[in-house]
């Protein structure tokens, strides 16, 4: 692609302050009043939150009309509860068939107990392969876990290329919402974030000059980075797979450029077969943005090429206990919709 803009190189870019944010220490009393006085925040979620409700019910009435009852979103929440329900009951069973199936196909299996295992684990990788720049996408276990603080204490840029993400990393903030991490933010506030960032002038109104920025100042990272880090929306056990879906090409480019690509996902992310997988992806799409199916679904099996490394860290961090707790088990059926969210007053 021929551009005319600058690339900085990205360890200008991103810095280990970025990768903390400033205001995680502040309390959360004064986050409120905030948020409550923000009214360009009241703006951007007022737009949101009715067309998302009206689109999400168009589209299963949509496809109900069309296959039939069995698509319709009862009979498809039942199903996945159904699976759901399963994995949490057989979930030693299911990771023993996850790990001999993905080790089989060549990848690397580790089972993190706790947030700074599984960091640790990943910040010794990076050590033994000497990387210094670690490209991520998709990975909200990564938030739970501080993985970008962590690594940025010690030397390593952890960059997020998902466009959201990334600009609520450059704002020294958390993403709001599991789908669209900035949903919070105007067009204008982007293009401010963007032009204090690099330290260059940024339409304030112009979307696809913004992304087309964001674009040109990744692909650097990519094409530079030693390690891809990626979540997984579901690890299928009948096959060792990993799915994830995307609506950004970043995801691809960040399990496949790299020559290490790193997979962190929880124990709830497993599910039994392939079939299971497809009804999570139906319910998934369209509940999140109400598209019938996202722009990209990704399946890894092992590494793709001779010598690339696939790493797969299981993160338990609590899941256990969850699963022995007959009042919160429930919620490792999540599929991170983030359905509830759009409608949760908070």
């Amino acid at each position: 692609m021929t551009n005319n803009y600058k690339v900085t190189p990205p360890q200008q870019v991103v810095s280990e302050e970025t990768a903390n944010p400033t205001n995680e220490n502040q309390p959360f009393e004064e986050r409120l009043e905030e948020g409550l006085r923000d009214d360009n925040m009241h703006r951007a979620l007022e737009r949101f939150a009715p067309s998302w409700r009206a689109s999400r019910r168009d589209v299963f009435a949509f496809e109900e009309a069309d296959y039939g009852s069995d698509y319709s979103f009862e009979h498809m929440r039942a199903t996945l509860r159904k699976a759901k329900d399963y994995a949490i009951e057989h979930q030693a069973e299911l990771i023993a068939q996850f790990k001999a199936q993905a080790e089989a196909a060549g990848a690397i299996i580790y089972e993190a107990r706790t947030a700074e295992d599984a960091n640790r684990y990943i910040y010794e990788l990076c050590q033994r392969k000497g990387i210094d720049l670690v490209v991520k996408s998709k990975t909200m276990v990564s938030e739970e876990t501080e993985l970008n603080h962590y690594l940025g204490a010690r030397g390593i840029k952890a960059v997020e290329t998902d466009l959201g993400e990334w600009v609520a990393q450059l704002a020294h903030e958390r993403p709001s919402h599991m789908v669209m991490p900035i949903i919070h933010k105007t067009r204008q506030q982007v293009g401010a974030v963007l032009t204090e960032a690099l330290g260059r002038e940024i339409s304030r109104e112009n979307v696809a000059e913004q992304v087309a920025v964001i674009r040109v100042e990744h692909r650097k990272s990519f094409l530079n980075a030693g390690m891809g880090i990626s979540g997984a929306n579901a690890l299928i056990a009948e096959s060792g797979t990993v799915m994830m879906l995307t609506n950004e090409g970043n995801g691809r480019l960040v399990t496949s450029l790299p020559p290490v690509h790193v997979v962190m996902a929880g124990y709830d992310k497993l599910i039994g077969t392939f079939a299971e997988a497809m009804t999570q992806l139906r319910l998934l799409a369209r509940s999140a943005t109400a598209q019938q199916i996202t722009s990209y679904t990704t399946f890894i099996t092992g590494p793709a090429t001779p010598g690339k490394e696939v790493h797969i860290v299981l993160v338990d961090n609590g899941r256990s206990e969850m699963r022995a707790d007959p009042h919160f088990k429930e919620a490792l059926r999540c599929i991170r919709c983030a359905a509830c969210a759009n409608i949760c007053p908070s």
